[in-house]
Formats: structure tokens, C-alpha cells, sequence
């Protein structure tokens, strides 16, 4: 989409992202940022308008792909996508940051001038364009299937393939993911209408596979107004590593990924949420880690002689990183 945009062939969508005091606050938090946003520069068009707002709302385009609406409102979508992205503390959370500021400050500069503020914005797709393929690591089918190794597991009287039960809770584009402060990234998504059979992978900045999970009977487990839960017996998140090592890496925010998913990725914290975030982190959670690299798996089938122990980890990621 931001491609298309910069080639002029964009189409509308909703949300945009205005700039606060308050997000420069947020130490270089970029969910929380994400999570402060404003509906839009325009803000409905609604009078008295500024000058910017006066560009955006009454330019007269020569083609419908330079509408100033759509334009603002579809750079917005993939800003605030990107920022969810971004994590939080990390250099990708800080140049996107910089780099808004600065778009900011140049399109205020433009007044209410139609044509300046379609050159800056036109322009700031094509840097969010690179931004989001720094975001992106090349998670594809052939590293997970690598990663896997043509390994199956038991499901209940069941052999089912690790690879294909991945896919399953997959099948979205693009896939929802989030910079931890380690340097990897954390990719998951859901099976589509069905969001209680998720699946997630870590991987580096290059691509390469970390570890490997399937999640069940999490989802919303905990929506407003619930304050105890206990995993029932389907519930499960199953980690898959070839090094356990990469559990000391990562598990701190599997768990914080799993509290989020608990309240359904729509939680405010830290903010007003805290609490609920809190509470949910201290949820017990149905977690087992395996090796792939096994020798008692025979016929390929990871068994409980594969399971690992999982390490003492600090509780230092917040849920709130992971808000959609």
C-alpha cells in the first residue's frame, strides 16, 4: 500500500497520527505512542481549522490520487502500524520517532499552501517505505520450514505436522510484529476466525528462526470486567527451539505476549491499564518448551522426553508492547 501510495495509485483508509506533547514523554515507547494517536490531522474537517487542517480539507487535486484526505489518512495507518512495530527502547522506536518529528515540523511549515503539503507527504511515504522494510524481517515459509525440520508433535491421539499447524495460526497478512528489546523480532498471528489457535515464531534481523510456538485457548481469556482465570485442559503455548539457550533470550517477552493476548492486544499499558496488565502477567500460563534437536524423538515426533525446563527470567517486558 505505502508503495502504491508513492506511485499515486493509493486507496482510502481511516486513521491518521498527530504528534502530542505527551508522546515525547513515552521514552522511546512506540506501543505507547502508537496507542496515543489522534484520528487524523484534518480531525473531520470540522471548523475553525488551521491552515494545515484548511490544506488538507479544501485542496483541489488535478487526479483523485493527490486527495490530501486519502493521502494523510493512509500515511497515518502505516505510521501507527509501524510504530506498534517499532517496540520499545529500541533504534528503530528512535529514528521512526526523529523521523516524524522532522516530517512534522515540515509539514506545519507548509501552512495552508495544498501543493507544498502533497510534496512532504508524498515524500514521507517513501521514507516510511524503507522504514518498514527495515521493520520486516524475511520471515518466509522456507526458514520456517527449516527451523522445523519436518518435526510432528501429539495432538491428543493425533500426529499433526509442527510446520502445518504453524500455517494455521499464520494465515494473515501482513503478520502482526513487534521489536523486543533483545534485537529480535516477535511475529505471531491467528488462525482467520478463529483467534483461539495462534501461532508465533521469534527470529533475528536477518530472518533467521529462533524459536517456534503454537498457542491455544489464550485469546481474551481474560476480557474486561474478569479478574481470575485459570488454563483449562486445551489451553497450551508450546515453545519449539533448537538451542534452549534462546529461552533465557526471549521468554520474558513470550510471556509478556501472552498476557497481552490474554486481554486481547487492546490493553493501555503502562497507562491506564496497568492494573489489568499487571494482573494478567501474573496469570499462571500452560508453557512447555521442547528441542527439536531431541534424540528421543523417534519418527521425527516430538514427545515428552523433548521437553526442556524453562529458565528464570525476569518479568522486565510489558504486555502494553504488544498492543494492536
Amino acid at each position: 500500500m505505502i508503495r502504491q501510495l508513492i506511485s499515486g495509485t493509493a486507496t482510502c483508509v481511516a486513521i491518521t497520527f498527530s504528534w502530542s506533547a505527551g508522546a515525547a514523554d513515552m521514552s522511546l515507547n512506540c506501543p505507547a505512542v502508537a496507542a496515543q494517536t489522534q484520528d487524523s490531522y484534518a480531525r473531520g474537517c470540522n471548523p475553525p481549522l488551521t491552515p494545515l487542517q484548511d490544506a488538507i480539507c479544501n485542496y483541489k487535486p488535478k487526479v483523485w490520487t493527490d486527495s490530501l484526505l486519502t493521502l494523510d489518512s493512509t500515511v497515518g495507518v502505516h505510521y501507527v502500524r509501524d510504530l506498534r512495530a517499532a517496540g520499545a527502547g529500541t533504534p528503530q522506536c528512535k529514528d521512526l520517532l526523529e523521523s516524524h518529528k522532522a516530517y512534522e515540523k515540515e509539514l506545519q511549515g507548509c501552512g495552508s499552501n495544498g501543493d507544498c503539503v502533497l510534496k512532504v507527504i508524498r515524500n514521507w511515504a517513501g521514507i516510511l517505505s524503507h522504514v518498514e522494510d527495515r521493520l520486516r524481517p524475511p520471515l518466509n515459509e522456507a526458514a520456517l520450514k527449516k527451523f522445523a525440520g519436518g518435526m510432528k508433535f501429539l495432538d491428543g491421539q493425533q500426529t499433526i505436522s509442527l510446520l502445518k499447524r504453524l500455517e494455521q495460526g499464520m494465515d494473515l497478512y501482513p503478520l502482526p510484529q513487534v521489536a523486543l528489546p533483545n534485537g529480535n523480532v516477535l511475529v505471531w498471528g491467528f488462525q482467520p476466525h478463529n483467534a483461539q489457535v495462534q501461532s508465533l515464531a521469534v527470529v533475528n534481523r536477518q530472518g533467521a528462526v529462533q524459536l517456534l510456538g503454537i498457542v491455544d485457548r489464550l485469546y481474551l481469556a481474560l476480557p474486561s470486567g474478569k479478574t481470575q482465570w485459570e488454563p483449562g485442559k486445551d489451553a497450551r503455548i508450546a515453545l519449539f527451539v533448537r538451542d534452549p539457550a534462546v529461552l533465557n533470550q526471549n521468554l520474558s517477552a513470550i510471556r509478556a505476549w501472552a498476557a497481552a493476548s490474554i486481554l486481547g492486544f487492546n490493553q493501555d499499558c503502562p497507562g491506564k491499564d496497568q492494573t489489568r496488565c499487571q494482573a494478567a502477567a501474573k496469570l499462571p500460563l500452560p508453557i512447555q518448551a521442547y528441542n527439536l534437536n531431541c534424540t528421543a524423538a523417534k519418527d521425527k515426533i516430538i514427545n515428552q522426553h523433548c521437553a526442556i525446563s524453562l529458565p528464570q527470567v525476569p518479568d522486565n517486558v510489558s504486555p502494553g508492547l504488544f498492543w494492536q
